[in-house]
């Protein structure tokens, strides 16, 4: 509706710009208009790109701590330190099961333990580079872990911002064009149909738009109740019932990030989550299982 008015008053420029309340109304509503599509070019931004980033820096560090750790675990086994053994004692999975702080302090735990031995460690493929490497991969993931939730954040201030720019709109349109438009009722009838006629929005039915889906544990398929399931962008969020479902029955169309979270479990951030207009969107959720430190310390992981 915005861009069929603004395109009705510039094919018709030269009936209203000699009237400067009109002039100084329709530049501001053009205004809310750029402002809206600048708005628009934020709120659409691929998060996907940040996601993969920090994925990708997940990898790396995993590599080269798994590396020096199995490395540590063959050195302490050779010397029959078994208290050295088990406290660098992790599998594959307990790296990439291991929520982002907890996945830092194990990495660093290795390297401060492998720097304790490094002098004995060469015949095992770990140096002292080697153990420099590991700790700028530790800071390269710290840098870049919050990298998907600030995308978030911005896009869910822009999404506050069309809130506010569409309010402006409004007003423009009902407490200014709209009044001024009786000046030229009688002298351009033409213009005043055409400008009324673009100011009509047209309701095209249909069924409501909304989101719903099942909450489900990773490792077992069970439904997991009272789960928290958030649209960030639209500030609200909805909770899974007692079959672990949940339902957002109204959600503007659009592309949105999700982020699903519950007790004693990992919060799962999606992105790029389309919702198509006019129908119940469907995404069900799985979630891993947090792996616990003991209460001790990290010096070893509990298996669940």
């Amino acid at each position: 509706m915005y861009f069929a008015v603004q395109k009705v008053c510039a094919d018709n420029n030269s009936v209203w710009n000699g009237l400067p309340a009109f002039v100084s109304a329709f530049t501001a509503f053009e205004d809310v208009i750029q402002g809206i599509q600048d708005q628009r070019v934020i709120q659409e931004m691929d998060t996907k790109g940040v996601t993969l980033d920090k994925g990708s820096a997940e990898e790396e560090l995993i590599e080269v701590a798994l590396k020096v750790a199995t490395a540590v675990h063959a050195y302490a086994t050779e010397i029959n330190d078994n208290t050295l053994r088990e406290k660098i004692n992790y599998a594959p999975s307990d790296f990439t099961k291991a929520r982002d702080t907890i996945l830092i302090d194990i990495c660093q735990l290795i390297h401060d333990e492998a720097n304790g031995v490094v002098g004995n460690l060469s015949d095992y493929g770990v140096t002292a580079a080697e153990l420099t490497s590991l700790l700028g991969k530790i800071a390269d993931y710290e840098a870049i872990v919050a990298g998907p939730r600030n995308a978030i954040t911005d896009r869910s201030t822009a999404t506050s911002e069309l809130e506010k720019l569409f309010l402006s709109g409004d007003d423009v349109l009902t407490n200014k064009l709209d009044k001024l438009l009786n000046q030229f009722t009688q002298s351009d009838p033409e213009f005043s149909t055409q400008y009324t006629s673009s100011r009509k929005i047209v309701d095209m039915g249909g069924a409501a738009t909304g989101l719903k889906g099942k909450i489900t544990d990773s490792s077992t398929g069970d439904r997991i109740v009272k789960a928290v399931v958030e649209l960030p962008e639209l500030e609200t969020d909805r909770k899974s019932n007692a079959s672990g479902m949940y339902h957002f029955k109204k959600v503007r169309p659009g592309i949105y990030s999700i982020s699903a979270s519950a007790k004693g479990y990992k919060t799962k951030e999606i992105a790029e989550v389309e919702i198509e207009e006019g129908r119940t969107n469907e995404l069900d959720i799985e979630l891993d299982r947090i792996i616990e430190l003991p209460k001790g310390g990290p010096e070893q992981l509990e298996t669940p």
